[in-house]
């Protein structure tokens, strides 16, 4: 049966993904995104498809958003900050508004237009160091980011709509998500080596100690674990940690992107301290059995995601390079 959707931050990597599997099973599509760190030619191939519709706008312009909602059945709301570091200068409320306040406002129009099925893009981060490992859903969370503790508030809050307005909710928490595409923001791991290799091909400054061990899920396997648990999982409130069974570290990222960009001898350079940055998680795994249980599972593991985008990122920098 073809559903009405709307997408925040469609332009985005994993919502552009997302809007793709949705038109192609038949749904009508609608994407709000303001273009500040999505990209118009994610979504460029849906364009002239009759049941997808693009808004340039932002979830904070009540306009945009009511006219995005309008007739909608489910919500996917994946629209945030990408920027997960906070840099020295930063404005602290950078979070709270385009995270936690734009949430908000996704839920609250929701409730206006009767709109009762919310999916929500959440993160890894909000569990912030664990000494257990691998981390369950059932894990109190103790976000050490602004970031992260913006999406645990946005959690808090479509919980409390979700039982004070009879929704049904679904709260994905992403392990670190790579793919065909580049983000124009939010710089990853990936394309800040190859940037820096470019610079220089000699050297490697690497932020941290490069024993940092995370967990990567591609997205194209990130959007089908979504639709999966939305069609199997049935409860007014569904939370699932979302990624693949192991991790990889930082020195073997960096090695791969050596190896791919054919250098020798590159030297790595560290700046010592256990995380890259401030409020950095220096190593995450996630439990995944409860979303394997339901009986989806990823087919990747991190190094087969890392390797796969870091081949697309090398592609997308010298297709930028060569254009006139």
């Amino acid at each position: 049966m073809s559903r009405k959707i709307l997408i925040t931050g469609g332009a985005g990597c994993i919502g552009s993904d997302l809007a793709e599997a949705l038109v192609t099973r038949g749904d009508h599509v609608t994407v709000l995104d303001n273009l500040s760190s999505g990209r118009l030619e994610h979504i460029e191939p849906l364009l002239t498809h009759d049941k997808f519709r693009f808004i340039q706008g932002d979830l904070l312009d009540q306009k945009a958003l009511d006219a995005a909602m309008d007739s909608v059945e489910m919500v996917y709301h994946l629209a945030a900050n990408p920027d997960v570091k906070f840099t020295a200068g930063d404005a602290t409320d950078k979070d709270l508004k385009q995270n936690t306040l734009a949430t908000y406002a996704v839920l609250e129009t929701m409730r206006q237009q009767g709109v009762k099925k919310l999916a929500f893009s959440s993160t890894s981060a909000v569990y912030g160091v664990c000494e257990t490992l691998p981390i369950s859903e059932q894990q109190a969370p103790h976000p050490i980011s602004l970031y992260g503790a913006s999406k645990l508030a946005c959690e808090g809050l479509i919980g409390s709509f979700q039982h004070l307005f009879d929704m049904q909710c679904w709260v994905f928490r992403f392990a670190n998500i790579v793919g065909k595409k580049v983000r124009s923001r939010g710089r990853t791991v990936i394309a800040d080596f190859a940037h820096k290799l470019l610079d220089d091909p000699s050297t490697l400054p690497i932020l941290g100690n490069g024993k940092q061990a995370k967990s990567y899920l591609l997205s194209s396997e990130c959007v089908e674990a979504m639709l999966f648990a939305i069609e199997h999982a049935k409860q007014p409130i569904n939370t699932f940690n979302l990624g693949c069974s192991d991790w990889i570290t930082v020195d073997r990222i960096a090695e791969l992107m050596v190896e791919a960009m054919n250098l020798e001898n590159v030297k790595f350079e560290y700046t010592g301290t256990e995380g890259g940055w401030a409020g950095d998680v220096p190593r995450f795994l996630l439990d995944v059995s409860a979303i394997n249980q339901l009986g989806w599972q990823a087919k990747h593991n991190s190094e087969q995601a890392i390797r796969f985008a870091i081949k697309n990122t090398l592609q997308e920098i010298n297709q930028t390079t060569c254009k006139p």
